[in-house]
């Protein structure tokens, strides 16, 4: 008697406890779109898939990791929810020396499939791509100049693009998101330093140039001011956005 519940004490533990849930199989498909909206320096390196890392993750749980160029043509996992993300660069809030890419891709693993499950993960810039531009006139009105921009990434701290400056300017932005921008110029005539702030409205993947120069009133006060022209085009063609009364 002893036995016999022995033996159905097993069979019921065996029926009622966990399952193997079984293993699938899934493939990789990692395509990269990391061009501008305009033309300031080369970033056909972020079209080299050799550079990129491979991860899976299930939750907080890094599964597995590999340069893509010792990538598996697939992997055997076990059957669940998992995220397969792949990257290049370093993610900062603001860079001259290059971008961050990123792409995710959420994926089912269903157990004993008829064949592997491809997962497309297409690798995208998470920044926007700024750019300053001086006209050399203005050294000779101002003593000093420089445009700081904030946005959310960088939280509390700011970048400040100074009068020399000319590397392309990479900021972590959100979709749509505000980005404030103030012009700061001091005037060799009195040394009075005058600030504007702006608002301009940015996304990742796209770029955004601000040609900045003096304009002198031609009243008889000779009063000076700035002029501001945004290009957001992809043919570098400058675009008259206004001209502040601030300054004059």
């Amino acid at each position: 008697m002893g036995c016999l519940l022995g033996v159905l004490a097993m069979s019921c533990t065996s029926e009622d406890g966990p399952q193997q849930a079984g293993t699938g199989t899934i493939s990789f498909n990692v395509a990269t779109e990391a061009s501008f909206s305009t033309k300031a320096v080369n970033e056909s390196e972020y079209a080299d898939l050799s550079r990129y890392t491979v991860e899976i993750w299930q939750g907080t749980d890094q599964i597995s990791s590999w340069n893509h160029a010792e990538l598996p043509e697939s992997v055997e996992i076990a059957a669940g929810s998992y995220q397969v993300k792949a990257w290049y660069g370093e993610d900062k809030p603001a860079s001259t020396t290059g971008m961050y890419v990123e792409g995710k891709a959420d994926i089912t693993v269903e157990a004993e499939q008829a064949g592997p499950q491809t997962v497309t993960v297409t690798c995208k810039p998470v920044c926007a791509k700024v750019a300053v531009d001086f006209s050399e006139e203005m050294d000779t009105y101002f003593s000093d100049y420089s445009v700081t921009f904030k946005t959310k990434a960088l939280g509390a701290a700011s970048y400040v693009w100074k009068k020399g400056d000319a590397d392309p300017l990479y900021l972590k932005v959100g979709s749509n998101e505000e980005v404030s921008v103030t012009i700061t110029a001091v005037r060799k005539s009195d040394g009075k330093q005058t600030d504007i702030s702006k608002t301009y409205t940015m996304s990742p993947q796209t770029g955004l140039t601000i040609h900045i120069a003096p304009v002198v009133n031609p009243s008889d006060d000779g009063s000076l001011g700035i002029s501001i022209d945004i290009d957001t085009t992809t043919n570098d063609h400058e675009e008259d956005i206004e001209v502040p009364t601030e300054w004059i």
